[in-house]
């Protein structure tokens, strides 16, 4: 048994040069701007495995042989320690500046 689809609707500000190419990409596609947004948000909505992004990916590549106190979470059982760096990015990149 299938739901019935509901349609929402959404307003958005778009750009001048962002509104021209989607004028063009539009009259290309013989399409409405409409209908090229709806089909480009529904191509970016497909599913997809997070675990195959590059960020995931890095995650857990690289290990810190000092980590910093405040940023320790765990040593478990494999004395290896356990951080929350990822989850504190901004602040280990950009610290000091």
């Amino acid at each position: 048994m299938s739901m019935p689809q509901v349609s929402r609707q959404i307003e958005i500000t778009i750009p001048e040069p962002l509104y021209q190419w989607l004028s063009r990409e539009a009259q290309h596609r013989a399409l409405d701007i409409p209908t090229v947004i709806q089909t480009v948000l529904e191509q970016h909505a497909r599913p997809f495995d997070l675990t195959q992004t590059r960020t995931w990916q890095l995650c857990g590549a690289f290990s810190i042989a000092e980590p910093e106190p405040e940023y320790l979470v765990d040593s478990g059982e494999t004395e290896s320690p356990t951080t929350n760096y990822a989850e504190h990015i901004d602040d280990v990149l950009y610290k000091g500046t």
